[in-house]
């Protein structure tokens, strides 16, 4: 009997329709126009960062672009802007991270039943939307995002009788910089597959751990394959189950530069505990210590370990539908 051993779930994908080569022609035409860098610029927020913040922190504010690109949301309501991110409550300290971070910004939390389930950081103030303004403008590597944002901006200006321009740029994401790592934190995944979940068989099978992350937009998981396993294509299928796409990698010597990159740009949700966990678990097939009792044995406990921990702590982002 094949068992298959979570060791974190997907973040939760919005239900899609994806035609993929309808996407790939799409996207080609799409971005063909549009400039592309590999550089973040932070001038334009430095000169509007709230005063109390004495230094630029830009490790994290590559990270927070990555993870607002993954669940934040720039919400137009009524011709009027808003800005947010919510999570469950688990994540909770992730949401006074960015707070703190940024210096503005409030977090509510939302109770059910007189329990706390979820929390939200959201933005207000024409002054503090300007900060996110200069913050993101010409800093997105999402095609959706930067579409999303150019209307917000667009009600922006009419809501507070302003003329501030789009800037029609996009960051090509990088191993030298965090935004893939807030990306992972909003909708990467670890995995790892036991074949044989029995340790007392005479044979071990060899175990299968994955790397994913599931999105809607073509665009970034290819620029993602291209810079994880140098393919552009051949890593991203369309999930029928999730009703869209995802890029996966399970190579044990290319998911190696995928751990180097997030010991360097860490994990700053629940998620960096179950990696490390998984990270564990790479290591002793990477030394084929998996092929004895003992290994497998300890493969399979840190792999239920995982399981149980995110069963009771899952990360889960909540969206807008």
């Amino acid at each position: 009997m094949y068992n298959k051993i979570l060791c974190i779930v997907l973040g939760e994908l919005k239900s899609i329709r994806v035609n993929q080569q309808v996407t790939l022609l799409s996207v080609n035409n799409g971005t063909s126009e549009t400039a592309r860098d590999i550089t973040f610029g932070f001038n334009s927020y430095l000169s509007q960062k709230v005063l109390h913040k004495k230094k630029l922190n830009k490790r994290f504010l590559e990270w927070f672009i990555g993870f607002t690109e993954g669940t934040g949301s720039f919400v137009v309501l009524k011709n009027k802007v808003y800005f947010d991110i919510s999570l469950n409550i688990d994540n909770i300290q992730v949401l006074y991270y960015i707070k703190k971070q940024l210096g503005f910004g409030k977090v509510l939390i939302t109770k059910k039943d007189s329990i706390p389930v979820k929390g939200t950081f959201y933005v207000t103030s024409k002054d503090n939307f300007y900060r996110l303004i200069t913050l993101f403008n010409g800093n997105f590597c999402t095609l959706n995002k930067k579409k999303q944002f150019k209307t917000w901006l667009k009600v922006f200006n009419y809501q507070y009788s302003d003329n501030i321009l789009f800037i029609d740029r996009l960051v090509k994401p990088s191993l030298n910089t965090g935004w893939l790592s807030g990306f992972i934190d909003a909708v990467g995944s670890f995995t790892g597959w036991l074949k044989d979940s029995n340790p007392l068989h005479d044979t071990y099978k060899t175990p299968y751990l994955t790397f994913y992350i599931a999105q809607k937009e073509f665009y970034i998981l290819y620029i993602i394959s291209e810079l994880l396993v140098n393919d552009k294509y051949k890593n991203i299928k369309y999930n029928k189950d999730l009703d869209g796409l995802i890029f996966s990698c399970s190579n044990v010597t290319k998911l190696k530069l995928i751990i180097n990159y997030l010991n360097r740009y860490n994990l700053k949700t629940k998620k960096s505990l179950a990696f490390t966990k998984w990270c564990k678990i790479h290591y002793i097939i990477k030394k084929k210590e998996h092929t004895n009792s003992v290994g497998f044995n300890k493969i399979y406990l840190l792999a239920i370990e995982v399981n149980k921990y995110m069963s009771n702590s899952q990360f889960s982002p909540i969206k807008r539908s």
